[in-house]
């Protein structure tokens, strides 16, 4: 007897945390709108984190005495302990007016010029650092479907490039009937290269982008600029990139973005990026369909070169030594054939990778088949919650 009440007690601690583990489930919304919020950072430690899906839901595993950390930019961070994370959030976006607080004037071209020199500095910093991520596409049509998910390393600064697939599995909808697509020689994953200025990209090299150069936004772009606050007083520039109305019909056959930036206006930093660009095309074995697709861009931003938060997006650094990171990129579109979405989210924090990362091949089937599949990876991260149709095409359920 008092065998088994020392093994009860010796177990009890371990009962007990076992019993503080908190499967998190609910939906962001905006609260004044409650529309869904899609791709909202999630956040419990350095080693918990996730983002909402495509319809603002999400699924995260947390201690009870957590605090779990809800986060997206143009809208106030918010904070709970990890037994109140459950269910509807509700997060406030910033606003346009400022209470009891001196607006300095300021100068619109001159943050545009700092952004565009961060960048250029940042690839320059940052061209050897690599990060792992976590990778999900969909494609389906009226009767074929495809799912992929994988974790990858990658070349991440400006954009991510020369991924390498680590481990990964392919699925489709079986229960509906749907048969698998054949995406051989698909060109899907470069999609996650596309970045408001590229770099090292050979799919995306011909795209006219706003902060590549600040002649190549004079000439091509009209840029409208306002001011946004926290509750702080802090302010984040949001700049809205149209077309020129002097452009030549030359250019509308190039691949080109427009959409909308947010930036730090304390450092000129980029922090997060929704656009639209026009004129791609998706490769499907030897096709090639036009397509036009909507992204959403985030970055983070180390400390130092040595550490980079896994979700940071606005806190008081140094940044004469950062190292600017993609955080996490959401891609979908479609055509008269197919809808598809990617999802890509970092996963752990950057490395110097002190050799050149080689690529996976540019068939994604066979990359994936070659990498084959480790299921402790989808154990040990909390991945992103998959929506009913991302979970029809995996698991048929």
């Amino acid at each position: 007897m008092r065998r088994i009440l020392l093994l009860v007690i010796y177990c009890l601690p371990a009962l007990c945390a076992l019993a503080q583990e908190l499967a998190l489930q609910g939906r962001v919304v905006d609260a004044e709108t409650g529309e869904p919020l899609p791709y909202v950072n999630i956040r419990a430690s350095e080693d918990k984190a996730t983002l909402t899906n495509v319809e603002g839901e999400f699924k995260f595993q947390a201690e009870a005495e957590e605090v779990v950390t809800f986060s997206f930019v143009g809208y106030h961070k918010l904070s709970q302990k990890a037994e109140q994370a459950s269910g509807t959030i509700r997060m406030k976006p910033y606003t346009t007016q400022i209470k009891e607080v001196t607006v300095l004037p300021i100068d619109k071209v001159d943050v545009l010029k700092r952004v565009i020199e961060n960048l250029k500095s940042d690839y320059k910093t940052g061209s050897k650092w690599t990060r792992k991520y976590f990778f999900r596409a969909l494609m389906e049509e009226d009767s074929v479907s495809y799912i992929a998910e994988a974790f990858m390393e990658a070349f991440s600064v400006m954009n991510v490039r020369s991924a390498q697939i680590i481990s990964g599995l392919q699925g489709y909808d079986k229960e509906s009937g749907k048969k698998p697509m054949f995406i051989h020689g698909s060109n899907i994953h470069q999609l996650i290269e596309v970045a408001p200025r590229t770099s090292n990209s050979s799919f995306w090299k011909p795209l006219i982008k706003p902060f590549s150069h600040y002649e190549t936004l004079k000439d091509f772009y009209n840029v409208k600029m306002q001011t946004l606050y926290d509750e702080e007083g802090q302010a984040l520039l949001r700049f809205d990139f149209t077309w020129s109305k002097d452009l030549l019909p030359m250019d509308y056959n190039r691949r080109n973005i427009t959409g909308t930036a947010y930036v730090d206006a304390e450092t000129c930093r980029l922090l997060r990026f929704d656009g639209s660009c026009n004129n791609c095309t998706v490769r499907m074995g030897i096709m090639s369909y036009p397509i036009s697709i909507d992204f959403h861009l985030e970055y983070d931003y180390s400390q130092d070169v040595a550490s980079v938060s896994n979700i940071a997006i606005h806190l008081e650094y140094d940044y004469s030594q950062d190292v600017a990171s993609v955080s996490n990129i959401a891609i979908q579109g479609s055509n008269d054939f197919m809808s598809y979405r990617v999802l890509l989210f970092a996963i752990e924090e950057n490395k110097q990778e002190g050799t050149v990362i080689k690529a996976s091949k540019e068939n994604i089937v066979t990359a994936l088949q070659e990498a084959g599949y480790d299921a402790s990876l989808w154990d040990e991260y909390d991945i992103i919650k998959r929506t009913k149709e991302e979970e029809a095409a995996a698991f048929g359920k």
